[in-house]
């Protein structure tokens, strides 16, 4: 992930959102899918704090930390609102009723984990909804994270927050009803913490895929110029020396993979207005590059006409799981070659 790369610069990791998409980082070879602790984790000075807007998945989150544990201490890093709502057993069973999950299954991917069902609890207010406050467990975590985190801006700390899913699967911006449960734009997240956008400087990243996913099955459409591609086509485009098919790291099913959308990145970066970007599955484009931090033609040609469709830099190349480059200074060098 990102984050990962970002992360030993921050004061403070912040995740909203629900736990239905999972953000893969190594540490010391071990690989983790953080569904609902921020991935900064392995910063071992950085807070840990789980939003107003959160949706928690109580075991979920303590597995999480109990297999961090055993590499970093997490406990008395972690910080939780005390009104994020909390995923009951009984939003779990309604969702995953089977009347209810076919119905579902036609117009959406959820994971049956009972978020969407939480979510919309919420939204209608019911009584039965329980909070992170209400739940014993949770009580040595509890706080005003809104306060936490504002305090942390007010004495210029570095705090990064971590979005959940994709623009496209944004439940106002993306292709209704084969949406999320919540808004994914920037403006949403600075409001999901409860920050003022305006108050702060802020440096928004956004994150772009060279092939975009979605999961199986039923799941909507892709950008209104991309093509549905197979993972056979996509080997066979980066040339490598075996099938690149990808599973969600949540529900375990294969992605649908097609390929990239002008339009549809034109549309992201106008409304979300990120002030970089970052490229991530670079060697998609071709395999010779993986995991290296020389990069090769097919993906310079892809960087500049992201920045030309957007008028936005690229500012780091994700050319593998464990490689990141910062493009920044690798731009610089290359423009020192070509005076040369």
């Amino acid at each position: 992930a990102i984050t990962e790369y970002l992360s030993p610069a921050v004061s403070a990791g912040v995740r909203i959102g629900a736990a239905n998409a999972g953000h893969t980082i190594y540490y010391h070879d071990e690989r983790f899918i953080m569904r609902q602790l921020p991935s900064v984790w392995i910063n071992p000075h950085a807070q840990l704090i789980i939003g107003i807007n959160a949706l928690l998945d109580v075991s979920l989150l303590f597995q999480e930390v109990t297999a961090i544990e055993k590499f970093l201490p997490v406990v008395h890093r972690l910080r939780i609102d005390y009104r994020a709502h909390v995923i009951t057993e009984e939003q779990k069973r309604v969702e995953q009723d089977s009347d209810l999950a076919v119905r579902i299954s036609s117009t959406s991917a959820q994971s049956g984990e009972g978020i969407g069902r939480a979510a919309a609890d919420k939204v209608l207010r019911k009584e039965s909804c329980v909070l992170a406050r209400d739940v014993a467990e949770l009580q040595p975590y509890l706080c005003d994270t809104t306060d936490v985190i504002n305090t942390l801006l007010e004495d210029d700390c570095i705090v990064l927050v971590e979005g959940t899913q994709g623009f496209g699967l944004s439940l106002d911006h993306g292709y209704f009803p084969y949406v999320t449960s919540r808004d994914t734009t920037v403006a949403a997240l600075a409001a999901g913490i409860g920050v003022g956008l305006h108050e702060f400087p802020v440096r928004a990243i956004g994150v772009v895929r060279t092939y975009p996913i979605r999961v199986a099955g039923q799941s909507g459409p892709f950008g209104p110029d991309s093509q549905e591609l197979t993972w056979e086509d996509v080997t066979a485009q980066a040339d490598a020396p075996h099938l690149l098919t990808e599973r969600t790291s949540v529900t375990n099913r294969v992605r649908r993979v097609a390929t990239f959308s002008n339009e549809g990145i034109v549309r992201a970066t106008r409304i979300n207005r990120p002030t970089e970007l970052a490229v991530t599955f670079a060697d998609y484009l071709d395999w010779g590059m993986h995991e290296s931090d020389i990069l090769t033609k097919p993906v310079e040609d892809f960087i500049d006409r992201l920045e030309q469709l957007t008028q936005v830099q690229v500012m780091l190349v994700k050319t593998g799981p464990r490689t990141t480059v910062d493009f920044e200074p690798y731009r610089l060098n290359m423009l020192r070659r070509l005076r040369r």
